[in-house]
């Protein structure tokens, strides 16, 4: 039987899978915490829908990888090492984009609704910083410490001991360390100079959703050479560019698949793809399905909103 995620508008479940695993943190005696998640995809999954989380605010953290998001109006994408504060009752999803290849964590905690009452562990006065930041967070998104995939995973090892007061409590801790961290970085902060360049080629590139982009024109976006670009977009993204583009024209061809817009082969040349054979294999290495899965619709994929993101 699988257990619903509360204060949400979108049906989302507790699951643990080989892939992604979100736990409720509650039974292990830290109430204000209604979900801890992780996933290491790697293959595309479909979008993450619009949906919002009621008194609920959500960290999400990308280890590896990128992801786009569009939350409460703004839309940014998420870099590995990058994390996002999502407040209460705020729109967000993943802006039609799919869910990317990568590994990411995120957690959602529920805030008080009694402005006299403890919250984790601490007094009103005490939690009041950490609950204005998660009521309204300085910047969309921001380099968040070299070791919070660490500290994420840590999470889950301590909830899977055996229930006692200092489980709890110690869960308690690591969660407060984390938001107090974050809490420092809760400032206006500009990116480095490199970061800030392959995010602006990345924003450029996911508002193409229907014209193909080319590594010349990344690189020109970023105001670099395409060989400074290729080394400055791996060490950002985590990525090569190529993998990136790649994976752009896999997400074009999903599009034009489930329109029925042309055959395979059409398809795989509309998308710059030199064969429908080579097409074929780099859409079901990335994407688990075949084109033609697709193009005939045999296979359902998993929905998105299965485990409580």
């Amino acid at each position: 039987m699988m257990t619903k995620v509360p204060y949400s508008d979108q049906t989302s479940y507790y699951v643990d899978r080989p892939d992604r695993r979100a736990v409720d943190m509650r039974t292990a005696g830290v109430k204000e915490c209604v979900v801890l998640g992780g996933s290491c995809y790697r293959h595309a999954y479909p979008p993450l829908p619009e949906h919002r989380h009621f008194g609920v605010a959500e960290l999400a953290f990308m280890e590896t990888g990128h992801q786009p998001y569009h939350v409460g109006g703004q839309r940014f994408t998420l870099l590995g090492g990058e994390g996002t504060v999502i407040p209460p009752d705020t729109p967000h999803s993943s802006d039609g984009h799919p869910s990317y290849p990568g590994k990411r964590y995120w957690v959602q905690l529920r805030l008080p609704q009694n402005p006299r009452a403890r919250w984790l562990g601490l007094s009103p006065s005490e939690a009041e910083p950490l609950l204005g930041m998660l009521r309204s967070p300085v910047n969309p998104c921001s380099k968040w410490p070299a070791d919070f995939a660490r500290r994420f995973s840590a999470l889950f090892t301590l909830f899977d001991r055996p229930a006692s007061p200092l489980r709890t409590a110690t869960l308690r801790t690591a969660l407060l360390t984390v938001l107090f961290d974050l809490l420092d970085l809760n400032r206006p902060n500009p990116s480095p100079a490199c970061q800030t360049r392959v995010r602006k080629a990345i924003d450029w590139a996911e508002a193409q959703m229907s014209n193909p982009v080319t590594l010349e024109q990344l690189a020109a976006v970023a105001g670099l050479s395409v060989s400074s670009f290729k080394h400055v977009f791996k060490e950002v993204a985590g990525i090569p560019p190529h993998t990136y583009l790649l994976r752009k024209r896999i997400d074009r061809a999903q599009e034009l698949l489930r329109t029925g817009a042309g055959t395979v082969t059409d398809i795989a040349f509309a998308c710059g793809f030199p064969s429908s054979q080579y097409f074929a294999t780099a859409f079901k290495r990335i994407t688990g399905m075949t084109p033609n899965d697709v193009l005939r619709n045999r296979v359902e994929p998993l929905p998105s909103d299965a485990d409580g993101q």
